[in-house]
């Protein structure tokens, strides 16, 4: 009856320890940190993703214990109020303009055009592509020409969800978001980096960040994971 007792025990403590570490994301990369997730369970680990919006989990990371948190650096380094011990890049995200497939775009420019009624942006004020957004609006001088058509959403994917249900005539969203709906969408334009500040994409680590945290950190440095960051623009 003991050792019954024991094991139940035991098993219930690996377990909780299994689900233990949680790791945060801009919701633009939920796609990719899952699969890396599921390929990092293959080799005996765990992980619970937290996204959103990089203000929305930063100010969740204040009040759980999320150690790692992957997003833009600049964002993380300036604006999230959190101190971090370490920063490992994971590469460079790229804003992009997608539109539905009943939409045809040849630049950004066409954006000004008479057929494009309706624009959706994440929030600039916390979502890192709507802030490059806007960046490149004012930077292109499209910004007057264009506010009006602007539809604020809080994220990456409520942005593209906007765009495959044909609520919108286009969108602004990342590289690997357009890249992951590819096969639903019309199609997407790159936008000229010259427009907006260059976005480093990070895995921060907080004081918090322990054994298990390390452990995944170094995965994401292995050929598997960076050969799913590379699948989605990264």
């Amino acid at each position: 009856m003991f050792k019954k007792v024991l094991l139940i025990v035991i098993t219930s403590i690996l377990a909780l320890n299994a689900a233990d570490l949680k790791v945060a994301a801009g919701a633009g990369y939920k796609k990719p940190l899952m699969e890396i997730f599921k390929e990092y369970e293959k080799v005996g680990g765990k992980v619970d993703g937290v996204f959103g919006h990089l203000k929305q989990v930063t100010t969740q990371a204040t009040q759980t214990n999320i150690p790692l948190i992957i997003g833009d650096k600049k964002f993380l380094e300036t604006k999230s109020g959190l101190k971090f011990k370490d920063y490992l890049l994971l590469g460079e995200g790229e804003l992009v303009v997608v539109y539905p497939k009943d939409k045809k775009l040849s630049s950004v420019e066409d954006l000004t055009s008479e057929n494009i009624k309706k624009i959706t942006i994440p929030d600039p004020s916390k979502a890192i592509y709507g802030i490059a957004g806007k960046e490149f609006l004012k930077n292109a001088n499209l910004e007057e020409k264009l506010n009006n058509k602007l539809i604020i959403v809080a994220t990456v994917p409520q942005a593209m969800t906007y765009i495959l249900t044909n609520e919108v005539d286009a969108g602004f969203v990342n590289l690997s978001e357009a890249i992951a709906n590819k096969e639903n969408i019309g199609g997407f334009i790159k936008v000229d980096k010259k427009y907006y500040t260059p976005i480093e994409i990070v895995a921060g680590k907080l004081d918090s960040c322990n054994e298990s945290c390390e452990e995944f950190a170094n995965f994401l440095t292995t050929k598997t994971a960076k050969e799913i960051f590379k699948k989605y623009g990264l």
